[in-house]
């Protein structure tokens, strides 16, 4: 698992955020958000297959990512750690909580959701999935790209879905075919949720066409807390709106520390 780490010399007794990138994203994704946390220890991870993490050999699943990050933040000295997670990085960061409880003390969610796929959606994560084995993936995702932004990201900061089309055309198909298996197979863990009792926020950009409100409400409600409604931002808010991001990671660590 690769992780690239700021203010690491801070790890021992102090919190650390731990940030976890969407699909089909690494660790760049966070440049942005990572930048503003002055003094406060930061580890961001490339996802299995992205960036430089190697695909595992372990059969898909977000549960072994999870157990991939704990072991990793701990080798690094990190006793109690912040995750915040886009999308897929929601995703494991609920299973974090749900396996790793006494290292997780506080959790930020962006642009996830707590449901399980539909069966639509685990079909096309298949698709995908096999698709990704021989070259048919990238070019999928590239045209998907508008309906990950906001309309304003799109006209005003054209430097972002260019960096997105790089990443994903980087982005090796056996990772891909490795995290839509784990996506599709993934459990809801809205109880999961409302078991943790630690800091929470929840973060959605209003344009989010990948998850709703009323699914980021749900997930605010089991956690005890609120969401936080990011204009001209859509499903990448760590992309197009890292200083809010950052804010709220910021709100949730202080409550921990």
């Amino acid at each position: 698992m690769a992780i690239f780490t700021r203010d690491a010399h801070r790890m021992a007794g102090t919190p650390a955020v731990v940030l976890l990138a969407a699909f089909p994203y690494d660790h760049r994704m966070w440049e942005g958000v990572a930048r503003r946390f002055e003094g406060v220890p930061v580890i961001a991870i490339d996802p299995p297959g992205f960036g430089r993490s190697p695909v595992p050999l372990d059969p898909p699943s977000l549960e072994i990512y999870a157990d991939y990050v704990a072991q990793a933040v701990r080798a690094e000295g990190a006793e109690k750690v912040l995750v915040c997670g886009n999308s897929m990085g929601g995703y494991t960061a609920q299973a974090m909580i749900e396996r790793h409880p006494r290292l997780v003390g506080g959790v930020v969610l962006v642009g996830t959701k707590a449901d399980i796929d539909t069966a639509a959606a685990r079909a096309a994560r298949t698709e995908m999935a096999v698709g990704a084995l021989v070259g048919r993936a990238q070019e999928q995702l590239v045209k998907s790209i508008p309906t990950m932004l906001a309309k304003e990201t799109l006209t005003d900061f054209p430097k972002i879905p260019q960096l997105m089309e790089k990443w994903i055309n980087e982005a090796p198909g056996e990772a891909i075919s490795w995290a839509q298996r784990a996506l599709a197979a993934r459990p809801g863990r809205l109880e999961t949720l409302g078991r943790a009792q630690i800091p929470a926020m929840v973060v959605r950009g209003e344009q989010d066409q990948n998850s709703t409100p009323a699914q980021a409400e749900a997930m605010a409600k089991a956690l005890g807390t609120r969401v936080v409604s990011v204009p001209r931002a859509g499903h990448l808010v760590p992309l197009e709106a890292p200083s809010a991001v950052a804010r709220a990671v910021m709100s949730v660590y202080r409550r921990m520390s």
